[in-house]
């Protein structure tokens, strides 16, 4: 069987696939951020030449990125323990 060939429509670069993420999700992603979800296989990748690549636009468009929190859970707890220590 042939290996079906992907239309160069079906891919997206880093910051396309950011802003639609940004879209989205209801905050900002960063195309750094884009490119952790590639390296990590979250999102399907193709390489374009030594540094540049595409992802896969129906990956882009099933994925949301979840907002992190505001840190004050970890910031109470790491107070707790200073204080405690001294």
């Amino acid at each position: 069987m042939a290996k079906k060939k992907s239309q160069p429509e079906e891919w997206v670069n880093g910051e396309i696939a950011s802003a639609m993420l940004t879209k989205q999700s209801g905050h900002y992603v960063s195309p750094d951020y884009v490119r952790r979800l590639g390296n990590s296989g979250k999102l399907t990748t193709k390489p374009i030449d030594g540094r540049t690549k595409v992802y896969l636009l129906a990956d882009v468009k099933n994925y949301k990125v979840q907002q992190r929190g505001t840190g004050e859970v970890r910031r109470a707890v790491r107070g707790k323990k200073l204080t405690e220590t001294r």
